[in-house]
C-alpha cells in the first residue's frame, strides 16, 4: 500500500495551516480527542501524555470552544518493527468527525521515533498527518516547518513524571561540584554497521584512559558479531569498567554523538547531571529551540570535526564552563524534568504562537 507522506514541501506555515479564527477568545483552550476503545491501546509513554494534557488548565470537552486540538491515537512510536507501533492510523484519522479534523489544522502531533532500519528516513510517520503540527525528537533542520513544527525531547518511560516529583528530586541532588575528575566522557554503543556507525566508530581516537573516557561496545542487536573488527573484543572489556551515571557525574563534558536517529536519552541525563552536553549530531534541531537559546548551554561540534574537539573545548574559560553548566541545570529544572513541564511548554510555545500572530494580525488592521 502506498502511503501518502507530507514533508516539508508541503510547505505549511503558522499563516497557512493554522486556523486563527478558532483562538478568538483570550482563554486559549485545548481538547482531546476521547478515547476510541476499538483502537490500539496507548503506550506507557502516551498513556502518561494523555493522563496530563485531560489534566491541563487549558482543557474542554468541547471541540467547538478549542484553539488545539490532541489525538488520542498514539503517534510516539513509528518505528514498524516496534511492539507499540500503530497500525492503520489513516483510517482511524478517517473516522474522526471531518469538522474537528480539519485537514489536520490546529493539530499537534507527538513523536518520539520515526522511520525504520535502515534508513530512519525522518520525515516518515507512515501516515497522512495533513496540515497538523509534529512535535518530533530528532528532528532535523532540513525537515522541520520553522514557526510550525517542533523538536521535543526523548526521554525514558519512567522519565519523573510531575513538577512536584521533580522539585523533590532536584532538593535531593548534591549541589554542582567544584571539580570534575573527568574532562569529556562517553559510554554507549559503537555501531558497527550502519547509520551513526560512522560518527561514533571515531570516538575512540580521543580516548586517554585519564581525563577523557570513551567506552564504546560493539554489543547491538542480534547479529553484531557478524560485523565485529579487530577492536570489538578489547573495547567491550573496557565498556564494562566505567559505570555510566559515575561518568556523567563527574564529567564536565558530556559526548553526545547521533545514535540511529539524531536525538539520544545521555541529552536530557547530561543536562540532569550538570555534565555540558557535546553535540555531534549534524543537523539536529535541539528541543524547544524557539524558547531557548541551546548556545549558551552546549557545544555543537560537526561530525567530520570529531578530531579537533577537545582543543575546541579547551578554549573555553572556567568562567564560561561554570556559566554554561548553570545555564543547562537551569534550563533542565524549568523545561525538561518531567513530563508535564514537557508537554505544558510545548502547549505554552503554540499558544503563544497564537497570540503573536493575533497582535501582528491587529497591527496590520490598523
Amino acid at each position: 500500500m502506498c502511503v501518502k507522506v507530507i514533508e516539508k514541501s508541503v510547505g505549511c506555515t503558522f499563516e497557512t495551516c493554522f486556523d486563527l479564527s478558532k483562538c478568538k477568545s483570550n482563554n486559549l483552550k485545548l481538547y482531546v480527542y476521547p478515547n476510541n476503545e476499538q483502537s490500539q491501546e496507548p503506550s506507557l509513554v502516551y498513556s502518561k501524555f494523555l493522563s496530563i494534557l485531560r489534566k491541563s488548565p487549558f482543557i474542554t470537552t468541547n471541540a467547538s470552544e478549542a484553539c488545539l486540538f490532541i489525538l488520542s491515537i498514539d503517534t510516539i512510536d513509528r518505528d514498524r518493527i516496534s511492539e507499540n507501533y500503530v497500525r492503520d492510523i489513516d483510517s482511524q484519522i478517517a473516522k474522526l468527525p471531518k469538522e474537528i479534523w480539519n485537514d489536520g489544522k490546529n493539530h499537534l502531533i507527538y513523536n518520539f521515533y520515526h522511520g525504520t532500519y535502515p534508513d530512519y528516513a525522518d520525515h516518515n510517520l507512515g501516515f497522512n498527518y495533513s496540515k497538523a503540527m509534529i512535535a518530533r525528537s530528532s528532528f532535523s533542520a532540513s525537515k522541520l516547518r520553522s514557526n510550525f513544527d517542533m523538536s521535543f525531547p526523548l526521554f525514558h518511560p519512567d522519565h519523573t513524571f510531575t513538577k512536584r516529583e521533580a522539585s523533590n528530586e532536584k532538593n535531593k541532588m548534591k549541589r554542582l561540584k567544584d571539580e570534575d575528575k573527568y574532562f569529556i566522557t562517553f559510554k554507549g554503543k559503537r555501531y558497527v554497521y550502519g547509520i551513526g556507525s560512522e560518527t561514533r566508530d571515531s570516538l575512540h581516537h580521543l580516548h586517554n584512559g585519564q581525563s577523557i573516557i570513551m567506552a564504546t561496545t560493539c554489543k547491538h542487536n542480534n547479529d553484531w558479531k557478524k560485523f565485529e573488527d579487530s577492536r570489538c573484543e578489547r573495547d567491550n572489556e573496557m565498556y564494562d569498567q566505567y559505570d555510566y551515571n559515575d561518568l556523567l557525574r563527574n564529567s564536565t563534558f558530556c559526548l553526545t554523538p547521533r545514535g540511529r536517529r539524531l536525538a539520544s536519552f545521555r541529552f536530557l541525563e547530561a543536562l540532569k547531571a550538570g555534565c555540558i552536553p557535546v553535540i555531534l549530531s549534524d543537523d539536529w534541531v535541539l528541543p524547544f529551540g524557539e524558547i531557548i537559546n541551546w548556545n549558551e548551554g552546549v557545544v555543537f561540534t560537526p561530525e567530520n570535526m570529531t578530531f579537533l574537539l577537545v582543543d575546541q573545548l579547551g578554549r573555553l574559560t572556567f568562567n564560561k564552563v561554570e556559566e554554561m553548566k548553570k545555564f543547562g541545570q537551569k534550563v533542565y529544572w524549568k523545561y525538561l524534568s518531567n513530563y508535564e513541564s514537557i508537554i505544558e511548554t510545548s502547549i505554552n510555545i503554540v499558544f503563544e504562537r497564537v497570540r503573536l500572530a493575533r497582535k501582528n494580525a491587529s497591527v496590520m488592521s490598523n
